[in-house]
C-alpha cells in the first residue's frame, strides 16, 4: 500500500493568503502540515510559512539520520516546539511581523501508527474503514462553549466566537500541542484530512466520509470537497486550505 496525497491552498475572497501547506510522502510514510496565519496580525503569512516548512525540514533530517525516531510522538512534539522557537526568533529581528502568529496541524505516519498534533483550530480528521474515528478539538472559545454544553459541536461553524483562539504558535508564550496517536496500522481506504477553518466551515464530516467512499485517490476526494465549498461560500470568504492523504493499494 501507499499514501495518495493531494493539497490545496487558496486565497478565497480575501486580499491575500495567510494559509500555508507543506509535506513529504514516500510510500506509506508521510509528514503533512497545514498552517493558518491569524488574519488580524500583520505578517502572519510569514509565520505560517516558516512554521510549516520548518517542521517538514526537521522531520526530513531526522528521518534520514534515525528513521524510527522520526515517527515518535515526542519527536513530532519537538518539531512543533522547534518551529515555534524559529518563528519567535525571526519575529524578534523583524519588527514588521512582531505580532504574527499561526495555527498548526501536523500529521506524521510510518504506516504502522499515526501521530496527530495541533495548535489552534486547523483540524485533523482520521478515517478508518470509511468512518470518522478522530477529530481534533479546536483551541477556541467556541470549543469551550461545546465542552460547557452551551452549543453542539456542529454549531461551532456559525458561533460568534469561532475565530477567537485560545492557543496559537509563535506567541510570546508556548502551550504544548494536543497530540493524539493511533497505533492501528493504516489499511487501504483509511485517510487523514487536515484543513483550516476556511475549509471545514463549509464541508461537513459526513460529506467527507461520502467523498472518501466514492473516490479512488486523494485528488478526487479533494476536488469533490472543494466543489461543495465553492457552492456555499460568500464573496469575501476566508482563505481555505486542505491536505487529503488516502491509503491506496500499490497496484
Amino acid at each position: 500500500m501507499k499514501i495518495s496525497a493531494a493539497s490545496i491552498c487558496k486565497q478565497g475572497g480575501r486580499e491575500y493568503n495567510q494559509d500555508f501547506v507543506s509535506g513529504t510522502v514516500v510510500g506509506n510514510e508521510a509528514c503533512l502540515v497545514v498552517c493558518d496565519g491569524l488574519g488580524s496580525y500583520v505578517g502572519s503569512e510569514v509565520a505560517s510559512r516558516l512554521c510549516a516548512t520548518k517542521i517538514v525540514d526537521l522531520y526530513t533530517k531526522l528521518r534520514e539520520a534515525d528513521p524510527p525516531r522520526a515517527f515518535l510522538p515526542e519527536s513530532v512534539q519537538s518539531y512543533i516546539f522547534a518551529s515555534h522557537n524559529y518563528v519567535a526568533a525571526i519575529k524578534e529581528h523583524t519588527p514588521d511581523i512582531r505580532s504574527s502568529c499561526t495555527t498548526v496541524a501536523c500529521c506524521v505516519t510510518d504506516g504502522k501508527s499515526v501521530v496527530m498534533s495541533h495548535i489552534g483550530d486547523t483540524r485533523i480528521y482520521l478515517f478508518k474503514n470509511g468512518k470518522l474515528v478522530y477529530q481534533s478539538k479546536d483551541h477556541s472559545l467556541s470549543q469551550v462553549a461545546v465542552e460547557m454544553g452551551q452549543i453542539s459541536l456542529r454549531d461551532i461553524r456559525t458561533h460568534k466566537d469561532q475565530n477567537k483562539l485560545t492557543r496559537v504558535l509563535g506567541n510570546d508564550y508556548y502551550i504544548e500541542p494536543d497530540c493524539e496517536v493511533s497505533r492501528e496500522p493504516l489499511a487501504p481506504d483509511d485517510a487523514v484530512i487536515m484543513c483550516t477553518d476556511g475549509f471545514w466551515e463549509y464541508v461537513y464530516e459526513e460529506e467527507m466520509e461520502e467523498d472518501l467512499a466514492s473516490s479512488q485517490n486523494a485528488e478526487e476526494v479533494l476536488a469533490k470537497m472543494e466543489a461543495r465549498l465553492l457552492s456555499r461560500v460568500g464573496k469575501y470568504n476566508d482563505n481555505y486550505s486542505a491536505i487529503v492523504a488516502k491509503v491506496v493499494d500499490e497496484d
